[in-house]
């Protein structure tokens, strides 16, 4: 059973042009994205910085709203709901932000940050809430006293976990993990992974997680896409993909990955030219201005995205 399905996502974002000027350009943050993500699994989504991850995290979750597209969530297309329905929607689905000092108000104590999404939905109040609260911080590793301090009293990895906890408070099926790790000590994030595998598994969630650092997306991930300039190129299980790399994209990756052997040696593929402008995508397949196995069908065709072996997906003329 899937949580989520999106078919030929866009998001394209328009460019401010001169004075007069009768032309119109776009920022294609992303251009016909399609995937699936299963119930009670993390799907993690890798790439350069810029490549369309975190626009396609809000995207889901309709913190920004799609160009086109589909995105149909436990079987409900969310393009057909009014403004209440969504509403009660996105009580099933939250998000965890990169940054969680930024992410949350310096100026409200824990337990109201908590308690807040509670009564904004009318789901709880009084007690009843403030119960509530002290359970999502013990959940997440927190103590019943913390909920009367404020977000500056907490070290970086404490700060994640209370924004785990207020996407938790809700109850949801369905968490977009932007980046959670990516701004803390190396020491702490271990922790911080641990937690979201643990709470995946106590309360049936499904992730979708977001990353560019492909160890600690390998070390959470069931499945994995890899992303290259708004659009999705590869698409496998966490193994297949790691024994079986077919992109070229993917492929160079890869080869920056640290091998954890004293002694190994691993040949790096170093990627020629400038990463281009989601402004003026190239033709054909956008990535063939980079790769060292381009072909002249590259340039003129965009390849799509087909399934090369069972559940292994990747968008490259060469197969």
């Amino acid at each position: 059973m899937n949580e989520v399905e999106i078919y030929n996502l866009k998001k394209y974002y328009p460019l401010r042009e001169k004075l007069l000027s009768s032309s119109k350009r776009f920022v294609k943050a992303l251009d016909d994205v399609s995937l699936t993500i299963r119930k009670g699994e993390t799907y993690g989504l890798v790439g350069e910085s810029g490549c369309g991850k975190t626009t396609l995290g809000k995207c889901l979750i309709h913190i920004i709203k799609p160009t086109g597209g589909k995105i149909i969530f436990e079987g409900t297309d969310l393009e057909k709901l009014n403004r209440s329905e969504m509403l009660k929607v996105r009580q099933r689905m939250q998000i965890v932000f990169q940054d969680p000092y930024s992410s949350l108000n310096p100026r409200m104590a824990v337990g109201s940050l908590l308690r807040e999404p509670l009564i904004a939905h009318h789901l709880m109040n009084g007690k009843e809430a403030d119960e509530r609260v002290i359970e999502v911080l013990g959940m997440v590793g927190l103590k019943p006293f913390h909920a009367h301090r404020y977000p500056h009293e907490f070290s970086g990895g404490q700060r994640q976990r209370i924004s785990i906890a207020r996407a938790l408070v809700m109850n949801p099926n369905f968490i977009v993990c932007d980046e959670p790790v990516s701004a803390l000590d190396v020491s702490v994030q271990s922790q911080v992974l641990n937690l979201l595998v643990d709470l995946r598994k106590k309360m049936d969630l499904t992730y979708l997680f977001i990353s560019h650092d492909l160890s600690v997306v390998r070390h959470i991930s069931d499945r994995i896409g890899v992303m290259y300039l708004g659009k999705l190129v590869e698409s496998a299980q966490d193994a297949e993909l790691h024994q079986n790399k077919l992109h070229p994209y993917t492929q160079a990756l890869f080869s920056v990955m640290p091998v954890p052997k004293v002694g190994a040696k691993k040949k790096r593929i170093v990627l020629e030219g400038e990463l281009p402008s989601p402004v003026n995508v190239p033709p054909g397949c956008a990535f063939h201005v980079r790769c060292p196995k381009a072909m002249p069908v590259c340039s003129e065709q965009v390849p799509q995205l087909l399934e090369v072996s069972a559940g292994h997906y990747c968008a490259c003329h060469l197969y």
